[in-house]
């Protein structure tokens, strides 16, 4: 007896299916802007980011926050580009654009900041456009980890003598 109602509920549930879509159908037909049943041409599809990214401030390479002793340093770029350099006390977290999301390394931020008892966080990148640096800090920023900046032109203008560093 169940299985008789089931049938019957999918029954009508497919004739109302079919029914509203040959209303649309029609409606559609006597529309003076019809809208294409196949795309005349072909189309992109921007699959918008999900990521939680917030708004870090930005930072003069020679602010004093940069080497304050209060002040946790993320170092965004490549693993070869922060072995040929990179800040005193600087952490290596590299950017990766394509990457799974950065959970883990923004718990590791967390807690390496509450152990440390830093005030701020200061990254900075490669300095492109757009900059590794910038993009980690907003995303540490997205994760409400408070006081976060990024340095201005990256590496680069940290010391401009850091080879293949971007301008």
């Amino acid at each position: 007896m169940a299985v008789g109602a089931l049938a019957r509920a999918l029954a009508e549930a497919s004739a109302l299916t079919l029914a509203s879509a040959a209303v649309a159908l029609g409606v559609n037909c006597v529309r003076d802007d019809r809208l294409p049943l196949v795309a005349r041409e072909e189309y992109t599809i921007l699959v918008p980011c999900p990521e939680p990214v917030g708004e870090a401030k930005p930072l003069a390479p020679d602010d004093p926050k940069v080497v304050a002793r209060d002040t946790l340093v993320i170092d965004a770029r490549s693993k070869e580009e922060f072995q040929r350099w990179h800040l005193h006390r600087a952490m290596h977290l590299e950017f990766d654009w394509l990457g799974p999301p950065p959970d883990k390394e923004v718990a590791l931020v967390a807690k390496k900041m509450a152990a440390s008892r830093t005030r701020n966080i200061v990254v900075y990148g490669d300095g492109g456009d757009p900059d590794t640096g910038r993009e980690w800090a907003r995303l540490l920023s997205g994760a409400r980890l408070k006081n976060v900046h990024y340095v201005t032109g990256g590496a680069a203008a940290l010391n401009p003598e850091v080879e293949g560093a971007s301008q």
